[in-house]
C-alpha cells in the first residue's frame, strides 16, 4: 500500500516532520553539490494532539499541518513524513548469510523472533550494515500499520500526498551526513529531544548501529516547572523558553535541573545497553537536536556528566538558506534536523 524505504535520501517533495508540539515543513532543492533551502513553514500542534508520538487528535493535527504548508507557500503535494514513539522497533539483528533472492523471506522468519505484533499488523524493512564469518548484521525496522495509518490519514486530510514514511531517528542521521561530511572513526550518538519522545540514534561510518526511541521530552520540563511554581503548563511553557510572564528564570532552575538528571539517567541507560549490544563501539561524541536541545546550559550539563563530548545540531549548516528564512532558521535551529532529514528524501530511493 504505501511505499515504505525507511532508509537513504527525483519527484519533487518536501519534508514534513509532525511533531507533538510543532509541525515543520521543510522543502530542499539540489544545488550544485549541495542543497538550498526552498521554502520553510511551522506551526504549533495544540497541546495533547498527539502524546508518546500518537495522535489523539486528528482535527487538531490537520489543521497545524495545513498551517505550517500554507506557512510554507507550497504547491506540491508530495510529502515525506516519519515516526516514531511506542508501535516502532528498530533492531540489530545477525542471521546466516543467505543469497540476495532469499533475503527477505529469511528477514521475516528471524523478525518473529524480535516483534511483539502479529505479522499481519506490521510493516518490516531492513537494511544490511555488514558480512563477515557467514553471518549477516541487519538493522530491522518494524512499525504497526496502525501508527503509519495515523500519519498518513491526517497527511491526506489535509491535501498531501505521503509517499514515504521515514523514521524520525534515521531522518536525522541523514540530516547528520549532509552537514558532517567527515564524521571521524568513533560512533556518534543523535539525540533528538521533542516535546513527548526523545529518539536516539547512533551511527559509524554513515550506519545506523543503535536507535531507541525514549518517552520523554520537552514537556517533562514544562510539567515540573508548573507543578513547583504551582502555574499553568502553558505559562510554565514560556518561562521554559525565556519568555516573560512573571517567573524570574532563577525560581524554575531547580526545576529544570531536576528534569535534566532524570533525562541524563534515562540516556545513561541507553547508552548502558548499547554498550552491552556492541562491545567494540566507542561512542565518541553526541549531537542534541529537537526543540528542547536549546534549553540554556543543558549540552554543558549532560557533557559534564557523561564525560563525552556534546555539541548542538545544525542541520542546515551545509544548505543555502536565503536571506528571507535566515531568521526563522537561527531561531529554529536543532528543532529543524528531523525535517531537514525527511527533505533530503526523494521518491523510490533506499540508499545507506
Amino acid at each position: 500500500m504505501f511505499n515504505l524505504p525507511f532508509f537513504g535520501k527525483k519527484q519533487e517533495l518536501f519534508g514534513l516532520d509532525i511533531g507533538s508540539a510543532m509541525v515543520k515543513a521543510v522543502q530542499l532543492r539540489e544545488s550544485g553539490p549541495s542543497y538550498a533551502l526552498a521554502a520553510l513553514g511551522m506551526a504549533p500542534v495544540a497541546p495533547d494532539a498527539i502524546s508518546d508520538g500518537s495522535i489523539k487528535d486528528p482535527p487538531a493535527v490537520i489543521d497545524a499541518v495545513k498551517d505550517a504548508v500554507a506557512k510554507a507557500g507550497l504547491k506540491t503535494t508530495d510529502i515525506a513524513i516519519s515516526v516514531c514513539g511506542r508501535e516502532l522497533i528498530i533492531k540489530k539483528v545477525q542471521i546466516p548469510e543467505v543469497p540476495p533472492k532469499e533475503l527477505h523471506g529469511a528477514v521475516l522468519l528471524e523478525a518473529e523472533h524480535h516483534i511483539p505484533f502479529a505479522a499481519d499488523e506490521v510493516y518490516i524493512d531492513y537494511h544490511v550494515v555488514g558480512t563477515q564469518g557467514g553471518q549477516m548484521d541487519l538493522i530491522l525496522v518494524a512499525v504497526k500499520k496502525s501508527k503509519v495509518a495515523e500519519y498518513v490519514s491526517v497527511a491526506e486530510e489535509a491535501g498531501l500526498n505521503p509517499v514515504i514514511v521515514d523514521v524520525d531517528g534515521f531522518a536525522l542521521g541523514n540530516q547528520f551526513e549532509l552537514n558532517t561530511p567527515e564524521p571521524g572513526t568513533d560512533a556518534v550518538a543523535l539525540i533528538d529531544i521533542g516535546a513527548s519522545v526523545m529518539k536516539t540514534n547512533v551511527i559509524h561510518g554513515g550506519a545506523t548501529i543503535f536507535a531507541r526511541d525514549i518517552p520523554f521530552g520537552g514537556n517533562n520540563y514544562t510539567q515540573a516547572i508548573a507543578q513547583r511554581l504551582r502555574i499553568s503548563f502553558d505559562e510554565a511553557e514560556a518561562a521554559k523558553i525565556g519568555k516573560d510572564v512573571g517567573v524570574k528564570w532563577e525560581a524554575i532552575v531547580p526545576a529544570l535541573e531536576e528534569v535534566s538528571r532524570e533525562l541524563s539517567l534515562e540516556v545513561q541507560r541507553t547508552f548502558d545497553y548499547f554498550s552491552s549490544t556492541a562491545e567494540s563501539e566507542r561512542i565518541g561524541k553526541i549531537v542534541l537536536a529537537g526543540g528542547c536541545a536549546q534549553l540554556p546550559g543543558l549540552n554543558e550539563y549532560l557533557s559534564s556528566t557523561w564525560g563525552i563530548a556534546v555539541e548542538m545540531a545544525r542541520p542546515l549548516d551545509r544548505v543555502e538558506v536565503p536571506p528571507a528564512h535566515a531568521e526563522e532558521v537561527a531561531a529554529a535551529g536543532p528543532a529543524l534536523a528531523v525535517a531537514v532529514g525527511l527533505g533530503l528524501r526523494r521518491a523510490g530511493d533506499k540508499g545507506k
